[in-house]
């Protein structure tokens, strides 16, 4: 991504031909439709990670399912497939509803970077279903996304996570000639890739 080679870690800014812009909080709102004004994402982070897993998620854990505090995604999934039966108890249905939260802010807002996995310290927000806590998911997007495009400044780095779909959103609103062109016919309408075209045929 292009844009990304313009990020300059001294700034916190993308460095370009006409000025420094950045993506702002109201970005976030504006282009995800995520809350930036609620509680601050704030937690511990010297839990007992096994021990969460199981409780919240229902999924036991070994050193390969569980590296850390992440995760492996298909665990999650694994889980997902598996459904629910009719007349499941109340924290078996909340534990499968976490599963696809995790799973949607692993997708969307806090990808990892290789694609496999996803942060369980998140599931400290998820922990009542039942009168959930109204949080800024939209400002730890945004510091989960400014790290991230912190990290891939590096010259060895050459994967990023992060919330990539926001900055494609955000670079198509702010310059509208990135935007994929919706006047043009379907790759295939015209044959085979290098068979003229029938426009061109006079």
């Amino acid at each position: 991504m292009s844009f990304v080679e313009r990020w300059r870690p001294e700034t916190h800014t993308f460095h370009l031909p006409h000025g420094e812009t950045m993506i702002t909080l109201q970005d976030v709102e504006v282009l995800l439709g995520i809350s930036i004004d609620d509680e601050a994402i704030v937690r511990k982070t010297n839990l007992t990670w096994a021990a969460e897993c199981q409780t919240l998620l229902g999924i036991a854990t070994n050193a390969v399912v569980l590296k850390g505090q992440r995760i492996l995604i298909n665990k999650l999934l694994e889980k997902i497939d598996q459904g629910l039966l009719d007349g499941a108890a109340e924290v078996v249905v909340h534990q499968y509803a976490r599963c696809h939260i995790l799973a949607l802010l692993a997708d969307i807002i806090f990808s990892d970077k290789f694609g496999d996995r996803m942060h369980t310290m998140w599931l400290q927000m998820l922990r009542d279903l039942r009168n959930p806590p109204q949080y800024s998911w939209g400002s730890a997007c945004l510091a989960w996304l400014y790290r991230e495009l912190y990290r891939a400044t590096d010259r060895g780095v050459s994967q990023i996570g992060g919330a990539l779909l926001l900055v494609q959103y955000w670079a198509w609103f702010k310059f509208p000639f990135l935007c994929p062109r919706k006047d043009l016919p379907p790759d295939d309408a015209y044959g085979p890739p290098f068979a003229p075209s029938p426009l061109s045929i006079k």
